[in-house]
């Protein structure tokens, strides 16, 4: 392992070095003073290899100074009274949160390609020296870092020794858990955007605790800490005895996902737009008396109904749980009462984001691509303005179905809120239910319509086209403005509803005269 650990580490300083004095040819002033001859010269390369050992160093120090420093400023501003118990109970969450999302075992890496693809290197080997390099690395900065914020904090050496040990040893759970789930789904968790924000936004959520005098007690630390390290020799015992180690490597360690490591999410996300084998075979109750393309186009969404319909059910399941929630919370706190009447009232701006964050369009249009389209489109008479206005129309009626879904949750919900805030006025419950179904059927054509008209993606998955995703950010800020907009519901409603019957109309008619020229694999 420890020979292993050496090679990995030496062929990760020669590629790095290597790059830099590529990046330092490329300088103008330099580029012409430094020839190749410098890739020969050992002496050299030896002094440059000396500082930029003792910059990686230097830079890992700073970085988790800065992380300890982050929450350093948190606690001053949460709860100046209590700071140190402050400290403690945010370091434990982002510790729960590092358990979820730290997980380096399946990170991409150049290093990892060039280690265990390219030199044949022994893969499990491999994985034992990084979770050893990564256990004594983080021991080395946790101490230092808690013993240099400790002159502010005055935290008992017994919590320290805990606070240190804490991420140390949940860390090889969580990479447990981590390719366990990836073994069971074929993707890692982190690019499930439901359940990786969910986590996040909740866990983030609990650290405001401290604001009501709430905070991890030293009980839960230990109690944490025992769990831990119940757990994590059975975690580790797993880790030891998986075989396959190469084979997860290569699945996603490629070639691309190695060298392009800015569109690694990208290329992660493909295998969450895969067709599963068991949605292979479609009932033929489902295509009896369908033909043409509404025959293609429902053997393709029964075999991404699982992709479509888990991200809504999940989305419906949460809306309704948060709506229980707020009807308890009116029923024993007046303030919330008055604040929801107020929000229904006059603060509908707020489910123009809301909807946006639910809408299950991006990675419908996402799976039509990878599945479908990027063969399709390189057959001509695919392209032809009356196939590719059917097959949007069919399209749409689908992805509006879907999205209906997580819609019909908020309609319910709201209907709920209004009459539990003693709101009578039957106009009101009619305008708001048809405004959010708007906001759905606009959101829904609305990714479909800059999929055709920008088709974003090359052959290989790669998102190319700035101008989609300039189109992407500017929705996203139309839609965060859109909550400063104060209107009363009944103009707010009906500006909605008139706004996604013209985005409609003029949407179709884009898609008919342009697509052909723009629906294209760049």
């Amino acid at each position: 392992m420890l020979n292993t650990l050496k090679m990995s580490l030496k062929i990760d300083d020669v590629y790095s070095l290597n790059a830099f004095i590529y990046n330092l040819r490329k300088l103008p002033v330099l580029k012409d003073l430094i020839t190749t001859d410098i890739y020969k010269s050992k002496s050299l390369k030896n002094v440059i290899h000396f500082f930029a050992i003792i910059y990686r160093i230097l830079k890992a120090i700073f970085l988790r100074l800065l992380y300890f420093l982050t929450i350093f400023f948190c606690a001053c501003l949460l709860n100046e009274n209590n700071f140190s118990k402050t400290f403690i109970h945010i370091y434990f969450i982002f510790t729960i949160i590092g358990f979820f999302i730290n997980n380096k075992l399946l990170v991409t890496s150049r290093k990892k390609y060039f280690s265990i693809i390219i030199f044949q290197m022994n893969a499990k080997k491999f994985m034992e020296s990084l979770l050893c390099s990564a256990f004594f690395k983080n021991l080395f900065l946790n101490s230092l870092s808690l013993l240099i914020f400790n002159t502010f904090l005055h935290i008992s050496l017994s919590s320290i020794i805990i606070l240190i040990l804490l991420p140390i040893i949940l860390r090889i759970t969580g990479e447990a858990l981590n390719i366990l789930f990836y073994k069971k789904y074929s993707y890692v968790w982190l690019n499930n955007y439901f359940l990786y924000f969910t986590i996040l936004i909740f866990l983030l959520l609990l650290c405001l605790l401290p604001i009501k005098n709430i905070f991890v007690t030293s009980k839960i630390l230990n109690v944490s800490l025992l769990i831990a390290i119940i757990f994590s020799p059975i975690s580790l015992i797993y880790l030891l005895k998986i075989k396959d180690y190469k084979l997860l490597y290569k699945k996603l360690n490629t070639k691309n996902l190695a060298m392009n490591q800015e569109n690694a999410s990208a290329y992660s996300r493909q295998q969450m737009v895969e067709v599963k084998n068991k949605d292979i075979n479609i009932s033929s109750k489902k295509i009896k008396n369908k033909k043409g393309y509404d025959l293609f186009n429902t053997i393709f969404f029964e075999r991404h109904k699982e992709i479509l319909l888990r991200s809504a059910k999940k989305y419906a399941v949460l809306l309704a749980v948060i709506y229980v929630v707020i009807v308890i919370l009116i029923y024993n706190n007046p303030a919330v009462f008055s604040a929801t009447k107020k929000f229904l009232t006059n603060n509908l701006g707020y489910f123009v984001i809301i909807m946006y964050f639910i809408n299950r369009g991006a990675i419908v249009t996402q799976a039509m691509f990878f599945n479908c389209d990027h063969a399709m489109l390189r057959y001509n008479f695919y392209r032809e303005p009356q196939v590719l206005l059917n097959l949007f129309k069919k399209r749409l009626i689908t992805l509006i179905k879907v999205n209906l879904l997580p819609a019909f949750v908020i309609v319910l919900g709201n209907s709920f809120l209004l009459y539990f805030t003693k709101q009578v006025n039957i106009s009101m419950y009619i305008m708001l239910a048809l405004y959010i179904i708007s906001l759905s059927i606009f959101f829904s054509i609305h990714y479909l319509v800059i999929y055709y008209l920008l088709q974003p993606f090359n052959s290989e998955m790669q998102l190319k086209k700035v101008s989609y995703s300039l189109v992407s950010i500017l929705t996203y800020v139309v839609c965060y403005f859109a909550t400063d907009i104060t209107l009363n519901y009944f103009n707010f409603s009906l500006l909605g509803i008139l706004f996604t019957i013209t985005y409609s109309l003029i949407s179709l008619y884009l898609v008919y005269k342009f697509s052909p020229r723009t629906f294209k694999i760049n």
